[in-house]
């Protein structure tokens, strides 16, 4: 075929005609996807919706710490933490089906202030090393409305910790890939959003780690953990959001961390409870407050 002087093969109509195809297909799956997400936000209220690690994520059977929180606070928890995941973006953070990315709090706040969880489903479908908890827990995360959840607990740290994150940039305070940035990249999404949503932070929880020294001494690379606790409570007076202290506050230090954990860092059946405990009291410390 030829037309204005131009030579067209058979194999180029085709072409052509595939390229066509995938848009008009980008262009629906765009429009009822986005219906599909907004479809299954369910009308109900949560006090409380937590973001986070595995400190609060890991264990989904009995004695959990939101079962605890429940009990202690009396407002209910949805657990939305996963096991692995970091604040900050790393090297892979554009790989596909490398789940630890997709969940980052980056990822994932933009997943819920965008309302597409389309890269986080992909994802869970194609990992083979996601938890068997991931994806009822992404499923309810997605079901969530921030319009009415009262209170969003980010609590990460852990992890942007032992993958040695840079703490922070200070050429660019949004930069993803450190540990601040990501922080402060996802409160702003988070408060342009959802206005009336409240935002607390909470800062990582003491550990040691088998094999190494203390969370205080022990540097991976970005710092000590402790240095990741000040930054989460220096971008809290940023944006002048409470934090809920758990490194400096709880009471878990190197005396006493394999009591409370199984592992120096994973919670045992003794610390969920005195965790929960805690976030309860706080949280109850801070409505008190503000009530005055």
């Amino acid at each position: 075929m030829e037309k204005n002087g131009i030579h067209r093969t058979k194999k180029d109509d085709k072409k052509y005609l595939s390229i066509i195809a995938a848009f008009v297909m980008a262009g629906v799956l765009f429009l009822f996807g986005y219906q599909n997400v907004d479809a299954e936000i369910e009308d109900r209220h949560w006090d409380v919706v937590v973001l986070g690690d595995s400190i609060i994520g890991k264990e989904r059977e009995e004695g959990t710490i939101h079962e605890y929180f429940e009990e202690y606070s009396g407002l209910s928890m949805l657990n939305a933490a996963f096991g692995g995941n970091c604040a900050s973006m790393g090297e892979n953070s554009y790989r596909y089906s490398y789940y630890e990315e997709s969940l980052s709090l980056c990822r994932l706040a933009e997943a819920v202030c965008y309302k597409d969880f389309a890269v986080q489903k992909a994802d869970l479908a194609a990992s083979q090393t996601k938890a068997e908890y991931f994806e009822e827990v992404l499923a309810g995360l997605a079901a969530a409305d921030p319009n009415q959840t009262d209170i969003l607990l980010l609590e990460f740290g852990v992890n942007d910790y032992t993958a040695g994150r840079r703490l922070d940039n200070p050429e660019d305070r949004f930069d993803v890939y450190t540990y601040g940035g990501a922080l402060r990249y996802a409160i702003e999404l988070f408060r342009e959003a959802y206005p009336n949503l409240e935002i607390i932070l909470v800062t990582p929880a003491y550990c040691h780690i088998d094999g190494y020294e203390n969370c205080l001494e022990e540097d991976f690379g970005g710092g000590t953990l402790d240095q990741y606790a000040d930054m989460e409570k220096e971008i809290a007076a940023e944006y002048g959001l409470d934090v809920i202290d758990v490194f400096y506050e709880i009471g878990f230090d190197e005396s006493n961390i394999m009591k409370y954990t199984r592992d120096g860092m994973h919670l045992r059946s003794e610390g969920r409870p005195v965790y929960a405990r805690f976030l309860a009291d706080k949280i109850e410390e801070l409505a008190e407050r503000k009530s005055e």
